[in-house]
């Protein structure tokens, strides 16, 4: 499994760790060996835009999935290399990029304020979150989102035992 880490940001941000837990992550879903996630950790202004263009909403969001394996053509420009063409490609079938992950650091920042968590937890369970959405979950509804967070609730308690 292979997590390309990219900050946008000034946030001193810890890879080694993130590339361990979405390693971890990844196998307790069961995806194959040879995926590969991009995790993006960006500003206010990036997500605002991401969220415009992607969403339609024109606001900030704390945590964006974007899934590449339903598609042939996955969006670009890739959002980890800052607008230039993503260096990984779409293989098929197994393996190849699951898709990318953007978190907002101002919002987790302010989520984790309004929570009474550390940074590095909220950025944790955003990361979860993404990732469960590019393994397929979905919140939309209210029957699916009690089971992706359920599912994430299992991870995190999985995590904060390492």
């Amino acid at each position: 499994m292979q997590i390309e880490i990219v900050n946008l940001t000034k946030l001193r941000i810890d890879k080694k760790y993130f590339q361990k837990i979405g390693e971890f992550i990844l196998e307790k879903l069961k995806q194959p060996k040879d995926i590969e996630i991009s995790l993006v950790f960006a500003g206010d202004a990036r997500m605002r835009a991401l969220n415009k263009k992607y969403r339609r909403k024109d606001k900030t969001t704390d945590v964006l999935s974007f899934d590449y394996q339903d598609k042939i053509n996955p969006p670009q420009p890739s959002f980890a290399k800052g607008g230039s063409p993503s260096s990984f490609f779409y293989r098929g079938g197994q393996g190849g990029i699951l898709g990318e992950i953007v978190i907002s650091i101002p919002q987790a920042k302010k989520q984790a304020r309004q929570r009474g968590y550390p940074l590095k937890r909220e950025l944790s369970e955003l990361f979860t979150h993404g990732i469960l959405h590019l393994a397929g979950y979905d919140d939309e509804k209210e029957k699916d989102y009690d089971e992706m967070i359920e599912k994430q609730e299992e991870i995190l308690a999985h995590l904060s035992t390492k």
